[in-house]
């Protein structure tokens, strides 16, 4: 059972759902940070928030790059989810999805990792 349902376009589309879920909590999380000032503790662990020197600074750094993250993640979703439902893209086009979202994932950890070193 467990490997037709591995094997079955289902696990694809739940993944798909997942990321588009994530980008819009991303996008929610950087929207009230700026509108709060407020750090969100997806972002930092609770000891990071203490240490922070310029929670201010820190918000207004992160913010653009917290909201391209959670827009690419979310673009993501959405055209994964019709392409493997709706368009039935070739699956070469999940593989360039793939590779563009890990390459946006990890220029975003990059400049969260920037952004601790400047702010902590």
């Amino acid at each position: 059972f467990m490997e037709g349902f591995l094997n079955s376009d289902i696990v694809i589309i739940i993944f798909d759902v997942l990321i588009l879920l994530l980008g819009a909590y991303l996008i929610f999380n950087a929207v009230k940070m700026k509108k709060t000032d407020e750090m969100p503790s997806i972002l930092l662990t609770p000891k990071e928030l203490k240490l922070c020197k310029n929670p201010y600074g820190f918000i207004d750094y992160m913010f653009p790059f917290l909201l391209i993250f959670g827009i690419v993640a979310t673009l993501f979703g959405i055209v994964s989810l019709l392409g493997d439902t709706v368009l039935n893209f070739p699956r070469i086009y999940d593989g360039i999805a793939v590779v563009i979202l890990l390459a946006v994932w990890f220029w975003f950890s990059m400049m969260l990792r920037k952004a601790k070193q400047k702010f902590m």
